[in-house]
């Protein structure tokens, strides 16, 4: 008899993965590339806070309404859960125009990332043709023409296809959502989205055992003896196959943990009063009592990773490490199969001036760490260093680049600084300065225009108006 067993229906919303893993989106097309797919269950994602910009909560809003849109079983255990409850929180799906226009910059921009951006200015643009080769290409037959219209969209939909293949995200994987529009609680009536509130001084014992009732609901069915002795191939082998593929999918869960370690653990409610509250008795209690803390939070994550090891569960914890101590900080990576940093990124800061589009550069994404189960050695990422853009209704995360045209600037106002500090001193090229605004101020803003940038030295020239 053949020991030949025909694969059983997928899960909704995963997808087989390397190594033998099951994937599941994290609701971002960018963040599922970057993880290679996606999130495998019976794994943990660690993201450390950036307290800053606050994207770890995009990061969350993606990833449990991804959860809700595959009907899928979602815990979310926090110390302050919003005021408008999940349905105020969670982004509602993409409409259908959203998500074409979507479609159609991509087209749009993809013979320009076929090249790297840098050398774009170097790449001058194909001579028009001519107007006579224009037309007999119009007086062409409608059929021909046809074709070849089909043809090339065919090859556009098969490169794209082909793109999304080799980025291990397809169209179909990843739902769009928009970070403008609520779910409502209306779409959230028949999900299956459970949320706890952990505060207190027992905070940390209350998301232990609500984790763990929850990962022990998500645990996979286990054969009976009679066939886990049985011979491969063997009769009883086939007949529990069998049985296997006619109980259809098992369910499949997320958990995830928002901000353990923060003040807002220690404190009751999640209102700024009790924080600070919480606060003045943590600096009364003294040292002794934020290490137990800490312990308290290492055991957490401790036995989720435990107990998800043997779920079908992917699960997400984010934590402030800027709160915890630095040996705290470096034995949570330990705990977890995948760690995300985020990092602020101010606005005077110098890679923020040379990044293309600074304007939506909102904070930046470091890959500290990757699920490596099954694998003999840790897996490497493509690029180390991401940028977070907030494109106002949707996140976008692309590979630290810098913008070449925009160092030129800096390097070209740097040395006329030096210049002028060489010529005149602190003193003279302050006084030039201040004669060229003095100037300047006086004139509307046409004869500005028209008259050009002002002359070395505040002198005038032969042409001023």
């Amino acid at each position: 008899m053949s020991a030949f067993r025909r694969a059983g229906t997928a899960d909704m919303g995963t997808r087989p993965g390397l190594h033998g893993q099951t994937l599941v989106s994290m609701g971002l097309v960018d963040l599922d590339r970057i993880l290679g797919g996606g999130l495998p269950l019976s794994s943990v994602l660690l993201v450390l806070e950036d307290p800053y910009s606050g994207q770890h909560l995009n990061l969350m809003r993606y990833f449990m309404a991804e959860g809700v849109a595959c009907r899928q079983k979602v815990m979310w255990l926090s110390a302050s859960p919003p005021a408008g409850g999940p349905g105020a929180f969670l982004p509602a799906e993409a409409s259908a125009s959203q998500s074409s226009s979507d479609d159609a910059a991509a087209e749009k921009e993809q013979p320009e990332l076929r090249i790297a951006w840098q050398y774009r200015k170097y790449i001058k643009d194909e001579p028009q043709q001519q107007p006579q080769r224009a037309q007999s290409a119009a007086s062409m037959s409608g059929r021909s023409g046809a074709s070849a219209s089909t043809t090339t969209g065919a090859k556009s939909s098969f490169a794209r296809a082909g793109a999304a293949v080799a980025a291990g995200v397809g169209r179909e994987w990843c739902h769009s959502y928009d970070l403008t529009r609520p779910i409502g609680e209306e779409a959230l009536r028949g999900a299956a989205l459970e949320v706890a509130e952990c505060s207190g001084p027992a905070a940390y014992a209350a998301a232990d055992e609500r984790a763990g009732a929850f990962l022990s609901s998500l645990a996979p069915s286990a054969p009976d003896h009679a066939t886990a002795v049985a011979a491969p191939g063997s009769a009883a082998a086939v007949l529990a196959a069998a049985a296997a593929a006619r109980r259809g999918p098992e369910p499949v869960g997320r958990l995830v943990i928002e901000s353990a370690g923060s003040l807002g653990w220690w404190a009751r409610g999640g209102s700024g009063c009790s924080s600070s509250l919480g606060l003045g008795s943590l600096q009364a209690q003294g040292e002794g009592a934020r290490q137990q803390q800490e312990v308290e939070l290492l055991r957490l994550l401790y036995n989720v990773r435990q107990r998800a090891l043997r779920a079908r569960c992917a699960v997400m914890v984010t934590v402030p490490a800027g709160l915890l101590s630095a040996g705290t900080a470096s034995r949570l990576p330990h705990l977890a199969d995948s760690v995300l940093g985020l990092d602020p990124l101010s606005d005077d800061s110098q890679l923020h001036r040379l990044l293309p589009d600074p304007a939506s550069a909102v904070a930046l994404l470091s890959v500290r760490k990757l699920c490596s189960a099954g694998m003999l050695g840790p897996r490497t990422c493509d690029g180390v260093l991401h940028v977070v853009r907030h494109k106002r209704r949707r996140l976008g995360l692309s590979v630290v680049e810098v913008d070449p045209d925009a160092e030129e600037r800096l390097a070209e106002a740097t040395a006329r600084a030096q210049e002028a500090y060489m010529k005149g001193g602190p003193r003279g090229a302050a006084g030039a300065a201040g004669v060229v605004a003095a100037k300047t101020a006086s004139k509307s803003t046409a004869a500005l225009l028209c008259g050009g940038p002002p002359a070395p030295g505040g002198g005038s020239k032969a042409l001023d108006f």
